[in-house]
């Protein structure tokens, strides 16, 4: 009887611990919003090129804009659009920064709830703080680690008014796509090329 015991407990064993390494292997690779927030926090700086088309109920057709964006640690993006016509957006500290046909204008992100949330979520996504976008917006991932996509609903109803949701999608820490639906039914999809 202790013969056919010692083989039965060696296959219990044996189950037991191959369980607990197949657990331990899908929990390595488990792809969730800390493991996405970990990989966006690693991604460089950086300068890329990006095609954005804004739809809207009153056009035929979108408008489309082109040029590079631009993001430096810790909380610098910049939106320098090249066509049709020349813009740059700079969110830097807690200002917005309009430059405009020569003439360059300030805004501090305090005065305006709705930019205040927009560079929140630029920032939170680009440097991989789930803290500061969890302030203003609900998330919910989707995909896996080659393909995935975060939608953040704002949390205040003030933002709520103007944008229903934003969308970003990519790759590992790679963004690809941001899309911001708007309340009113608009909507511009940015791709990053």
């Amino acid at each position: 009887m202790n013969v056919l015991r010692l083989p039965a407990v060696a296959l219990i064993a044996f189950i037991a611990l191959l369980a607990s390494s197949t657990e331990s292997l899908a929990q390595a690779g488990v792809f969730d919003l800390v493991r996405l927030m970990q990989l966006l926090s690693l991604a460089p700086e950086a300068e890329v090129a990006y095609t954005e088309k804004k739809y809207s109920s009153l056009l035929a057709e979108p408008i489309v804009s082109s040029g590079t964006l631009s993001y430096r640690r810790p909380d610098t993006v910049e939106k320098n659009m090249t066509a049709p016509r020349s813009e740059r957006f700079r969110i830097a500290g807690e200002e917005l920064i309009v430059v405009r046909n020569g003439a360059e204008r300030r805004l501090p992100l305090s005065s305006q709830p709705l930019l205040s949330a927009f560079a929140a979520s630029l920032r939170g996504v680009l440097a991989g703080d789930a803290a500061l976008l969890r302030s203003h917006y609900r998330l919910a991932l989707e995909g896996e680690e080659q393909g995935w996509r975060l939608e953040m609903i704002p949390l205040e109803e003030e933002i709520s008014r103007y944008v229903e949701r934003i969308t970003v999608s990519g790759r590992a820490g790679r963004i690809e796509e941001i899309e911001v639906r708007e309340s009113s039914g608009d909507r511009s999809v940015l791709q990053v090329r």
